[in-house]
Formats: C-alpha cells, structure tokens, sequence
C-alpha cells in the first residue's frame, strides 16, 4: 500500500488488497491533475481518515474507501463538478474493485457531502449523517490546511490561473493568498470531530505563520 497508516492494527482494513485496486483505479481518472487532487491528496485523506476513523468509532472500511474515490469528482469537465454527479462512476469503480455492495450506499453518502462547509463558501452540499462522513469531510479538510495544504493551495491556484495576490491594498479576491482568508483559516471552526480539530488548529497555526511573514516580504518589508 503507498499510504503511510498511523492506526492500531486492530483498526485496519482487513482487505488492503482492495484499496490497492480502488487507488489503481482512481490513479487512472486523476493522473493528469496538477491542481492538488491527485492519488498522493486521496492517500493523504486515506491515512487521515483511519486515524479519525479509530478515534471516533467509524468504519474504516467505509472511510478507506470513501477516501480513495472522493476527488473523482474534480476530473469530470472543466468547471466545477458536484460530487453527487460522479456517484454513478464512484458505484462502477467500487464494484469493479470488489467493495462488498453493503458498503457502497454509506460511502455515496460520505463521497455526496464531502465538498460543503457550515460556513458561507463552497457547493451546496448537505451535512454529514454518519460518522463516517464526518470524518471524511475532516480528512479533507484537514489535507486542504498545514505545510502540504500550503503547497496545495498554490498548486491549485497555478492550475487555475488565478494571481498570488494583488499589490498595495488591492481587494484580494480572486487570489491565491485571498483563499486562505475566504477559506482555509476556517476550516478549523468547521470540523466535526474532536481529533480532527486538534490538528486543525495546529495546522492552522502554521498557515497564520506563513501568512505574517508573507505579508511583509510581499511588501518588501522582510
């Protein structure tokens, strides 16, 4: 397996064999990604979830496999996609993986409202109704913030188009550093599980940091 899997192994998948055929299968759909979205985001989400997972109680099966196929999404047409509109393509990957069909409506759910927020921003997605969304959503989200979130960030504002910022005191929207303010520094208010709010705030810390000393060598005062 190419995640890294910080969980007790009580907790773990017992068929790691499937993943590996979901992530092959997923690699195909996103290898040409260079907005931050690509296979190394979904394991990322994948080692994230099953750390939650073992905190909160949450199928780990459910949550691996959620987490592998979440972004199918982003690789369907130019524009945004909403997640609900790839699950007939999420249902044909996870059978051709051999996901038991018992699984398949739980993890819909958690791939259908992964991309929302409780705060004014994003797709109009519902909330969360199992544990297991929760804690995808939170993996996520948590993957959007910190060092690799960062690099993220720019990826996929590079990808995009958009400028870095905007000289002077320049409205900064529509910019990569006006994101981290229209978004990624409240993630943490927005998480649902408790561990994944430990981390978002260290996480977030981080991104204060950088952005202090962004400002002023932006300015040209550092």
């Amino acid at each position: 397996m190419d995640a890294p899997v910080d969980v007790p192994p009580e907790r773990l998948p017992q068929d790691t064999a499937r993943f590996e055929r979901l992530a092959e299968l997923m690699r195909e759909e996103v290898a040409d990604d260079s907005s931050g979205h690509a296979l190394d985001h979904a394991w990322r989400v994948f080692a994230l979830g099953l750390r939650l997972a073992d905190a909160e109680g949450a199928d780990p099966e459910v949550v691996g496999a959620a987490a592998l196929v979440h972004d199918l999404h982003r690789s369907m047409g130019e524009g945004y996609t909403h997640p609900e509109e790839s699950l007939p393509q999420v249902r044909g990957l996870l059978d051709a993986a051999g996901v038991p069909a018992e699984q398949v409506p739980e993890i819909c759910h958690c791939v259908a409202v992964h991309d929302g927020y409780g705060f004014d921003y994003g797709p109009d997605c519902d909330d969360p109704e199992t544990a297991e969304a929760e804690v995808l959503r939170d993996a996520d989200n948590l993957d959007a913030i910190g060092a690799v979130g960062l690099a993220r960030t720019f990826a996929y504002g590079g990808a995009r188009g958009n400028p870095i910022g905007r000289p002077g005191d320049q409205p900064a929207d529509g910019t990569t550093v006006g994101h981290f303010h229209e978004k990624l520094l409240r993630l943490g208010e927005d998480m649902h599980t408790d561990r994944g709010r430990e981390l978002a705030a260290e996480r977030t810390a981080f991104l204060e940091t950088f952005l202090h000393r962004f400002a002023a060598e932006w300015q040209g005062q550092a």
